[in-house]
């Protein structure tokens, strides 16, 4: 599906990342796996770059390098998510900040750029995962989380209107429950603030990888601006 394309995979030390980069590269993608976790990335067998995107020159240094490399990125995967949730109450600006710098902050960083290149060849697919959170924060320790989707959701809209009719698609994935560990650490954070999880089964990383893999395929070549819910149809409003 995706032979001859250069994908970067930004987030692939995660796990919804880890299996994003494994799903395109089964597909035929050359996968380009940036994370913050030299070890893990080498785990991998991606080309790999690390990148920080909460740092302006780690991101604009390793597009640099890639595009040095291979003369194109053909395609932008950003899925980002930091450990920082709790009781609003206590949870500190920095724990704010880390996670806007990383996610909302970040994505807009990792898109600026690649745009120039794709700008110039006229096409190129960007596919930003974001979260349930972002259009019903309903998760009691997830408010920095969620408000740094609601972001994202945002820059993927503005992307593509901004842009798609230069060739430039913009997507987004809004996972609902994916089973992570870091959704159980989540999930345990909520019950001791009082909530009790959603009556729906978790989605697999797999699953995402799929409809991430969809949004990035030809298959959706008149979607722009989409937020796509994957959430196990836990969303119920319009």
């Amino acid at each position: 599906m995706f032979q001859g394309r250069l994908i970067w995979v930004i987030g692939a030390t995660g796990a919804i990342g880890e299996a994003i980069a494994a799903d395109l590269a089964a597909q035929g993608a050359h996968v380009v796996a940036s994370g913050r976790d030299a070890a893990k990335l080498k785990s991998l067998g991606h080309e790999a770059e690390l990148v920080n995107l909460a740092d302006r020159a780690s991101v604009d240094g390793a597009a640099a390098r890639i595009l040095a490399r291979h003369g194109r990125i053909d395609a932008l995967v950003n899925t980002v998510a930091l450990p920082n949730f709790g009781d609003f109450l206590t949870l500190d600006d920095d724990e704010w900040l880390a996670v806007l710098q990383a996610k909302g902050l970040g994505y807009m960083r990792s898109i600026r750029a690649v745009l120039p290149g794709m700008l110039a060849r006229g096409s190129g697919v960007i596919v930003n995962v974001s979260g349930r959170g972002g259009h019903q924060p309903n998760s009691a320790s997830h408010m920095p989380g969620s408000s740094a989707n609601a972001m994202v959701n945002l820059l993927t809209k503005g992307i593509a209107n901004l842009y798609g009719s230069k060739g430039i698609r913009s997507n987004a994935v809004a996972p609902g429950p994916v089973k992570t560990p870091r959704y159980d650490a989540i999930a345990a954070a909520n019950e001791k603030l009082g909530q009790k999880p959603p009556a729906v089964t978790p989605a697999t990383t797999e699953q995402i990888a799929q409809i991430t893999r969809f949004l990035l395929s030809d298959m959706a070549s008149h979607l722009n601006g989409c937020i796509l819910q994957a959430d196990g149809g836990t969303t119920l409003t319009l």
